[in-house]
C-alpha cells in the first residue's frame, strides 16, 4: 500500500495526523533508545572526505583510476569535482 503525501491526503485525514502527532508529542518524556541517538549522532558526523586515487604513467601519459565506486568520475588524466568542476592533470618532462 501507498503511503499518502501531502498533495493526496484529505484536509480532514491531514488535520487527524496533526493531532495524533501534538498527542503524541505532549506524553513523550523525551528518552530515545540507544540505536536512534547512535544512529542520529553517526549521520551528523562528517563524512571521511578522503578519496583514493591511483594514478601510473603509460605510454607517456598519466592515468588515474579511482575507488569503484567512488564519490568522483575519473577518466584517464581528468576527474571529475563534486561541484561540477573538471580537474585535469598534465606531466611535465624533467629538463
Amino acid at each position: 500500500m501507498e503511503e499518502p503525501t501531502l498533495d493526496s491526503i484529505s484536509q480532514p485525514d491531514f488535520e487527524q495526523a496533526i493531532e495524533r502527532y501534538v498527542t503524541w508529542a505532549s506524553e513523550w518524556d523525551g528518552a530515545l533508545p540507544a540505536d536512534v541517538f547512535f544512529g542520529v549522532w553517526a549521520d551528523l558526523q562528517p563524512e571521511d572526505r578522503q578519496v583514493e586515487l591511483r594514478a601510473r604513467v603509460v605510454e607517456g601519459h598519466l592515468q588515474f583510476t579511482g575507488a569503484s565506486p567512488g564519490p568522483l568520475r575519473v577518466e584517464s588524466n581528468r576527474i571529475d569535482l563534486e561541484d561540477g568542476r573538471e580537474l585535469v592533470i598534465q606531466l611535465e618532462s624533467a629538463q
